[in-house]
Formats: C-alpha cells, structure tokens, sequence
C-alpha cells in the first residue's frame, strides 16, 4: 500500500477515548499521571510546594483538576494540545508516553476545557473540546470524515493575556459530566479509588512502618514520588493502616501487621527489576476484609497502581492467599510497560521472568505461611473440642 493513501478515520477518536476508558474513574489517574509527571520534569527532588486539586461539584456537574506543574509553553501550547497518540515524554523515563491521557474525560462530558501557562509568561493557552458534538458526529454522521476534519470541527483554541509572569500550572475542566451511576461523583467513590492507585503518602500516625518503607524505596527507585493531591481540600493517603479487619472472628476479626518484609525482584540482570514490601500479619487467619482497600500486594509504576488488587492472584498457591497480605511490588525497569489501559504490562519475556519471579520470593513463602497457620490453628482447635 502506498503510504500516501494511509487515512486515519472518525471512529479511531471513538476508540481512543469510550474504547479505552471504560472505567469512568479511570479519568482521574490520567490527569493525575500527567501532573506528576509535569512535576518531576522540573524537580527531579519532588519539591513538597506541587500539588494536584480536584474540584467534584455534582450539582453543576462538572469536575476540575488543577496542577501547579510546569504548564505548557504558549509558543507550543497549541500544537502539544492538538496532538494525540504523540508525546514529547517517550524516553524520559516518566509515567505517560503515549499522549492520549488528556483524552480520558471526554468521553463523559459534554464540554471540555484546558487551560495552562507556563513560568514568565504573561498568556494562557486556552483548547476546548465540543464533546457532545463529537458524540452527534459519531452517531449519525453518513459520511466518513478524517481524524483531522473531526477534531477541527469540535476544538477550537485561543489565549488570554496580560496575565502575571509568576506560576505555572495546567488545568483540565470537565462540563456537564455523566457516568453510570454518577460513580465519578461519588466523593468516597473517588476517595477510596485515588488512595489506592494515585502515588500519594502513606499516613504515617496510623502506618508507622511507611517511614521505613519510604527510605527503602526512595533509595532504590530512580522515580518514586509521594505527591499532594487532595480533592474537595481534603487530602488523600494510601489505606494502609496497623491492623486490618479480617474475615475471621477471632480478635473481634482484626490482625496486627507486626512487622514488614522488604525485598527486591531479580531475574539476573545486574540489578533488581522491583522492590516491594509486605505487612507481616499476627495471626493470619482469614482474608482481609474486601472493604478494607487495602487486601493484596498491588503492583505500581512511578508509584502509580498497575492493575488491581488481584494482578498477582495467579503467583500464589490459591488465589485468594493474595488477600491475606499488603504490600507493594515498585517496578524499575525499562521492559516492563504498562499497556495503554494500565491493566496490566504489554506481553514480552521480562514480563513472564517478573510474575515467575513474584511467585518464587513471594507467592509461594507466603502461601506456605498460610497453610501453617490455618494447620495449627485447627489442631488447637480440634484440642479444645476434645
């Protein structure tokens, strides 16, 4: 074929935005990703003044997410907005790359809005998105229209000037937003979601043992971050707590993580592909409770999550033995991508060697401690009833 005649149709619009995120949660990892990685572009140290700001008003319907990062160059501000499957990011070791995470909201709102400066510049760059006409255009357009001849037809960019030269941020409002069940309204919907996958800081008065882990990692990880993201000025932590409700009565079906494991995955490259941590429970009886937030080692990248909580069910001797620990694998190497919906990572061998390695210093050593457990504890009991 020759190359000339490749055409780039409407419905790849679709694809890339209802087609790719499904979960409308999903949206706020995207912009939250793209703001952390903003911030390590211009502070490798992770200054503490960067913050991320999410607005949630369910009676104007709209959603607004605010950073303070680095912002975007007016003299490439409208080509950076209008690009898409593009990105400046690819090989800098940061945790978007493939320039469609801005796209993540359009397919719930009607209208959406991006606005950013850059430091001492005195315009803002402005690029709104008619979504609901593009969703019109999708669905009763006869005719076949290029990639290019539909985003001309629903964007439209300008700027605002005579602006002070000091700050710098990117802001993304969506309006008129809608989902199943209004779910990315739910405030303690969001809540729960963005403590587990977003990359903030433990609590440190209710999980001691995260000043610990926090010097493990920030030493061996080239792009660990813990960053200020609050949404309606409250802000967020990870649900790691000291003791965790269980599905077992005993001790009022609350464990005590006593102590924690650090370790570090190698498949025999010059030097580990992960680190991670598990919390070391009392008594280990019974699952963690589903509404804790917490169950299962999760698997994170730019300590963003990966998956779910039951990503590593498959590296343990029953599934459901993952969910009797927390903790956390920190992937560090350049062959472990995640794929486009951060599901999971896209397919090669050190994928295989990875989940092969969880299994062998992980999964297995405490699937074994499991069963001990669950052995002596029925051979106490079968005691008491003789």
């Amino acid at each position: 074929m020759n190359r000339s005649s490749f055409r780039a149709g409407m419905y790849l619009l679709e694809n890339l935005t209802s087609g790719m995120y499904n979960d409308p949660l999903s949206i706020y990892r995207e912009y939250i990703q793209n703001s952390v990685d903003s911030f390590d572009m211009i502070d490798s140290k992770r200054n503490k003044n960067y913050f991320v700001d999410i607005e949630l008003d369910p009676f104007s319907r709209s959603i607004k997410i605010y950073d303070n990062g680095l912002g975007i160059p007016s003299y490439k501000a409208e080509e950076t907005l209008s690009s898409i499957g593009d990105s400046d990011k690819r090989g800098m070791k940061l945790r978007g790359f493939r320039g469609i995470g801005r796209l993540g909201g359009i397919a719930f709102c009607d209208r959406a809005i991006f606005r950013t400066k850059a430091e001492g510049e005195t315009s803002e760059s402005i690029q709104e998105w008619d979504c609901r006409k593009l969703k019109n255009i999708l669905d009763l357009s006869h005719k076949s229209l290029t990639f290019k001849q539909i985003f001309q037809n629903i964007t439209k960019f300008y700027r605002r000037n005579n602006l002070s030269k000091s700050g710098s941020y990117f802001e993304v409002t969506l309006h008129d937003v809608s989902s199943f069940k209004n779910h990315v309204f739910d405030i303690e919907r969001v809540r729960n979601y963005l403590s587990q996958v977003a990359p903030v800081p433990f609590e440190l008065n209710v999980f001691p043992f995260g000043k610990i882990i926090d010097d493990y990692l920030g030493e061996k990880l080239h792009r660990y971050g813990q960053y200020r993201i609050s949404i309606n000025g409250e802000g967020l932590y990870k649900p790691y707590g000291s003791l965790v409700r269980t599905t077992k009565n005993k001790g009022g079906g609350l464990d005590h993580i006593e102590d924690i494991e650090l370790f570090s995955i190698n498949i025999g490259k010059e030097k580990p592909i992960a680190y991670g941590w598990y919390g070391k429970r009392k008594e280990l009886l019974g699952s963690i409770s589903k509404g804790e937030s917490c169950s299962g080692i999760r698997v994170r990248t730019g300590n963003i999550m990966i998956g779910n909580s039951h990503l590593l069910d498959k590296c343990f001797r029953e599934d459901r033995f993952n969910s009797y620990v927390i903790g956390e694998i920190h992937v560090d190497s350049d062959e472990l991508i995640p794929n486009s919906r951060r599901d999971d990572f896209i397919d090669n061998n050190e994928k295989t060697l990875f989940y092969n390695e969880v299994e062998k210093v992980v999964g297995l050593p405490i699937s074994k401690e499991i069963r001990l457990k669950s052995r002596i504890n029925n051979t106490i009991g079968d005691k008491k009833i003789a």
